[in-house]
């Protein structure tokens, strides 16, 4: 059956999947582990975790893009239901001072947009 709302989804995530190809803003992420050393542990590595996140929420939309939305492996939607700081509690205390590092807000948004409309697209399978 054909739903408007999917295929409305699918145009908007094709729209959005530029905005998910810009540089990793290193500069800002490295200026937040400097800004709150304290608050993290030397295990922590911010670059290595947002890449994870991030790298699951843009192969999920390849999945999407390419008419292969069935075949995203149940772990990676999993992921796809839970926020970054959800998944990385050591963060949470940045979260509300994200955007004082406007690179990094940016493209932390760009992909929560994704997400979210990934989510909206995958109820409709």
């Amino acid at each position: 059956m054909f739903n408007i709302d999917k295929v409305r989804i699918y145009e908007q995530l094709k729209m959005l999947e530029k905005t998910l190809y810009n540089p990793f803003p290193y500069d800002d992420t490295d200026k937040i582990q400097d800004d709150f050393n304290k608050e993290l542990s030397e295990e922590d590595c911010l670059t290595g975790d947002l890449n994870s996140y991030w790298m699951n929420i843009d192969g999920s939309l390849i999945y999407v893009l390419r008419g292969r939305s069935k075949r995203i492996p149940q772990g990676q939607i999993d992921w796809l239901h839970l926020s970054f700081f959800d998944i990385f509690h050591q963060y949470r205390f940045m979260e509300e001072k994200m955007a004082d590092y406007p690179t990094f807000y940016e493209e932390y948004m760009n992909f929560e947009k994704v997400r979210k409309l990934l989510l909206d697209y995958l109820s409709y399978n």
